[in-house]
């Protein structure tokens, strides 16, 4: 083997190596809503964004103590408050679709939500989160 072919042999091992170091340091694209992450309100969506569920799948968000809220719409369909699961001990706002709601079933498409939440001591300083995900067929 010539001095030429150790140089490249060395380098192609030296790069293969690089790229398994990065490969294990990124993220596997399973973390980090950085949305979520850096809201000090919001818990977690359900579902979370970019999501594939069924069309009779619970829609909503868990907020972080001392804060509470409401879901706006789903798929551009108000929800009213008194079809919504409000769980303050729980500290969630959820809805599922059914029979006689204002959704009976999530249609099969992308569909987008909103979300309002406001800290309990100052209810009139809200706040609104959307977030969209998919509906299998």
């Amino acid at each position: 083997m010539n001095r030429r072919s150790a140089i490249v042999i060395i380098t192609l091992m030296t790069l293969g190596i690089g790229l398994l170091v990065a490969a294990a340091l990124i993220e596997d694209g399973n973390g980090g809503d950085i949305t979520v992450d850096s809201n000090p309100a919001i818990i977690e969506l359900v579902p979370p964004r970019g999501d594939q569920v069924i069309h009779q799948a619970t829609v909503g968000v868990i907020l972080a103590a001392g804060w509470s809220g409401e879901i706006v719409q789903i798929g551009g369909t108000v929800i009213p408050l008194d079809q919504q699961q409000v769980q303050s001990a729980l500290n969630s706002v959820l809805f599922r679709p059914g029979e006689g709601l204002a959704l009976e079933a999530l249609p099969p498409q992308d569909l987008c939500a909103t979300a309002r939440y406001w800290p309990v001591q100052t209810p009139d300083r809200t706040s609104t989160i959307d977030w969209c995900f998919r509906v299998d067929s």
